[in-house]
């Protein structure tokens, strides 16, 4: 856990995974119940048949038309500000909360965006790694 924290902290420090994350809109889904009221639109947060990685539902806003963004907000969701960032090696990062990400696409979305440097970082790591 320290050399990820250490890899963080570079990272910050140091630059360079800013160009990797971009501000977006973002419709976050807060439970499994919400999730099956969309339907096929549901879809979008499905990691290639799977769950995603993180602790949230978040998929971006423009990715649904407004009929599915209607039925989304009526079944609990929220149309938030995040970002976006490049996500291509699944990685769970202890504490950090707040984030959802694709593999099977390497894309990754978060509310804040230090969580959004936090799990980009760690992920272009484990990817390095592997």
């Amino acid at each position: 856990m320290d050399d990820l924290r250490n890899t963080i902290v570079s990272a910050l420090l140091g630059g360079g995974i800013a160009e990797h994350i971009q501000p977006c809109k973002l419709l976050w889904i807060p439970d499994g119940d919400s999730l099956e009221a969309l339907g096929v639109a549901a879809g979008w947060f499905r990691d290639n048949g799977g769950d995603p990685d993180g602790d949230l539902l978040l998929a971006p806003a423009d990715a649904f038309s407004e009929d599915e963004l209607a039925a989304a907000i009526a079944a609990g969701g929220k149309l938030v500000d995040g970002h976006q960032f490049l996500y291509p090696g699944s990685v769970a990062v202890g504490e950090v909360g707040g984030w959802c990400a694709y593999k099977d696409v390497n894309i990754g979305y978060a509310l804040r965006h230090e969580v959004a440097v936090a799990v980009c970082t760690a992920s272009v790591a484990r990817a390095k790694d592997q």
